[in-house]
């Protein structure tokens, strides 16, 4: 990291920036962005702990933004049965070898588009089955993989939640998780200090981003930011794969 230079800093500032206002407007998509760039700064090994150090400012601030529309009555609803995958999931991301973790990343980024997809055009029937089923699936994924949101976010659509009510109660959700990944990953000596500063300054770029995000909301058309992250998220796991395969 020290070898990166004033200007290194300064692009992945802008980068972390520019995806914490794409996650701010749909509630996910700010760390698919911003994990690749982070690669050739803290490798593929510190690329997830780093951006657990991130988001859980990018969250804080989103959460912040939209603090009057949270639902605090559906956040341990979703939170308790993650926390347990958090768990698993951190334990396996510890026991990777670099290639393999690089390509899981990668493979999981590409599978992301179609599974979003797939996911908006199924109506998630909220169940207390389903619920903590895919839960702990969220916790499970996002204790080994960067990013979530994917697949939380079907499911608090299912619960009721729209526009600010969703990307604030997703935020804190997304807080709690990233929060219990950092103390985890810290046990495993996954983090060091300068992982934990990198981190932090990632992080502290994300959160005016979350107030461009609230800006832009009721001004850009979904399908317009959709698409892009799709593109971003795409050429994401293209370079992670990349990486494994070179």
């Amino acid at each position: 990291m020290e070898d990166l230079g004033w200007l290194g800093f300064l692009a992945l500032g802008l980068i972390a920036f520019g995806g914490a206002v794409l996650g701010g407007l749909s509630g996910f998509g700010a760390g698919l962005i911003v994990t690749p760039f982070l690669v050739p700064v803290v490798g593929v090994k510190g690329v997830v702990p780093v951006m657990a150090v991130a988001m859980t400012f990018g969250n804080l601030s989103r959460a912040w933004v939209y603090r009057d529309q949270i639902r605090p009555d559906l956040i341990l609803r979703v939170l308790l049965p993650s926390l347990p995958g958090v768990l698993v999931g951190g334990l396996i991301y510890d026991v990777l070898p670099r290639a393999p973790l690089a390509a899981l990343i990668g493979s999981f980024l590409l599978i992301s588009i179609p599974l979003r997809r797939w996911l908006d055009k199924r109506k998630v029937v909220p169940t207390p089955i389903a619920v903590i089923g895919i839960s702990f699936l969220f916790g499970l994924v996002a204790g080994a993989l960067p990013g979530g949101g994917v697949i939380v976010v079907p499911l608090l659509l299912g619960l009721g939640l729209a526009g600010g009510a969703l990307v604030g109660t997703d935020a804190v959700i997304g807080a709690a998780v990233n929060i219990a990944k950092t103390l985890l990953y810290g046990r495993l000596d996954l983090i060091d200090g300068p992982l934990l500063i990198g981190g932090v300054l990632v992080g502290l770029c994300m959160i005016p981003g979350a107030y461009v995000a609230r800006f832009l909301i009721a001004r850009i058309h979904l399908r317009i930011h959709t698409a892009l992250i799709e593109v971003m998220v795409a050429f994401s796991g293209v370079s992670f794969l990349w990486s494994a395969f070179t």
